[in-house]
């Protein structure tokens, strides 16, 4: 799992530098749920609390990286995109931004790769949940599409 995870801090890394601005770290991966790190220092406001903007950018983030990474260990190279989200901010955040993906059943993903197999794209609508002193401060929902492989692009 580590191996997979550290593909996506070197996508992260080489081709998405807003990620790299907020400092955005994968803190755990398991192919059921990913968790996203980012230090608050570079996301801070006037208000001393994360800044919105940067909470909504690793919620997607979150969902973004558990697609990319679904699709790595089924040895697919995707292009993603994001075609739909939605935010609700519940309380500010006062600390490091730790987000999580909230796990979809199997039979979700199961159904998502036999689309792409069939048509070459597929979408999946993932959940993603900031949590701050045990309760949800974010939750975010995309709806993540795959549209063929990155290599496709060149």
């Amino acid at each position: 799992m580590k191996d997979v995870a550290n593909r996506l801090t070197e996508f992260v890394q080489t081709h998405l530098p807003t990620a790299q601005a907020l400092q955005i770290s994968v803190a755990d991966y398991d192919s059921e749920s990913l968790t996203l790190h980012a230090p608050l220092g570079p996301s801070v406001n006037d208000k001393q609390t994360a800044f919105g903007g940067s909470l909504y950018v690793v919620a997607v983030m979150t969902g973004w990286g558990m697609v990319y990474l679904r699709c790595r260990e089924a040895g697919i190279d995707p292009n993603i995109v994001v075609a739909r989200g939605e935010i609700d901010y519940h309380a500010p955040v006062d600390s490091d931004i730790v987000a999580s993906s909230v796990a979809v059943d199997e039979s979700e993903w199961q159904r998502f790769f036999a689309d792409f197999e069939a048509r070459g794209k597929a979408k999946i609508e993932l959940r993603t949940q900031v949590v701050r002193n045990g309760k949800p401060a974010v939750s975010f929902k995309g709806l993540y599409a795959i549209i063929g492989h990155a290599a496709d692009l060149l």
